[in-house]
C-alpha cells in the first residue's frame, strides 16, 4: 500500500471513532515513536495545545505506554489508560499497529469511554 493510501485509510478510521460519539473533540493515531500517523479535529473544535505541545504530548504517550508493556505479565494486558484534565479527558491504548489517543468533552462518562474503547478495539485495523 503507498503512503497515500495509508495516510487516507488511516483518516477513514480516525473519522469513524469520531462518529461514535458526539463528545468526542479528536482522535490521533500515532507509532511507538509519538510521531502522528493520523489525526482528525471534530469540526468547530479549537485545538488546545500548540503544536510543539502536541508533539510532547504524543511523545510522553507512546513512549508511556510502550513501558507500561512490560508490566502485562504481571498486572495483564492495558484495556486503556484515562487521563482526566479540568477542560477534557484523554483516552490511550495501543494496539499491535499504533497508539491512539482520543481527546473528549469533560462531561463523558466512564460507561461512554468504555464504549468508545470497545468499539475503537473492534475495529479491523
Amino acid at each position: 500500500m503507498s503512503n497515500k493510501e495509508d495516510i487516507r485509510k488511516n483518516k477513514e478510521i480516525c473519522n469513524k471513532i469520531l462518529a461514535i460519539n458526539p463528545k468526542i473533540r479528536y482522535v490521533g493515531m500515532i507509532n511507538r515513536f509519538g510521531k502522528t500517523v493520523a489525526g482528525v479535529i471534530r469540526k468547530g473544535i479549537r485545538p488546545l495545545f500548540r503544536p510543539e505541545q502536541i508533539r510532547n504530548e504524543f511523545f510522553l504517550t507512546a513512549t508511556r505506554e510502550f513501558l507500561r508493556k512490560d508490566f502485562n505479565f504481571t498486572l495483564g494486558k492495558i484495556f486503556f489508560t484515562l487521563t482526566v484534565h479540568e477542560k477534557v479527558k484523554i483516552i490511550s491504548f495501543t494496539t499491535d499497529i499504533v497508539t491512539f489517543y482520543i481527546t473528549t468533552e469533560n462531561d463523558v462518562s466512564y460507561d461512554e469511554i468504555v464504549k468508545i474503547v470497545e468499539v475503537v478495539s473492534k475495529l479491523n485495523i
